[in-house]
């Protein structure tokens, strides 16, 4: 994802997170970030909802378990990270793009209309 979308993205999902606090030991080790410490929690909530919006109209609700990766902690920690990640500053590209991986696409199904130049997408639970 561009900088100029992924760091304000960023800064809203860490302000709006107050259960958990950010694990940068995770982050640094993983290359993942924002990354939140849920050791003890028997049940993760608290986390918002990311919803892309396209043009034309079209929105994406991308569950929590779509954009946060539960990561090997120690024996003491477990921390989840966020999966969407940024290009590098120093990379110049034509455009903004963002990149919706196989994480964020799991129990979606997509369908690339080439000759209309239309992306769809329908929420299912794949098996």
């Amino acid at each position: 994802m561009t900088r100029h979308v992924f760091e304000p993205l960023i800064n809203e999902l860490v302000g709006q997170v107050k259960n958990y606090s950010r694990d940068v030991d995770a982050e640094a080790k993983t290359g993942l970030s924002p990354c939140f410490d849920i050791s003890g929690v028997k049940t993760v909530s608290g986390f918002p909802e990311l919803k892309f919006h396209f043009k034309g109209g079209a929105d994406m609700l991308i569950p929590v378990e779509n954009y946060l990766a539960v990561v090997d902690g120690d024996q003491s920690s477990t921390t989840t990270c966020f999966t969407v990640v940024s290009d590098s500053p120093e990379v110049v590209t034509g455009g903004p793009a963002i990149i919706l991986g196989n994480f964020q696409m799991q129990n979606y199904y997509v369908e690339y209309d080439l000759r209309n130049e239309r992306l769809g997408f329908n929420q299912q639970q794949c098996r």
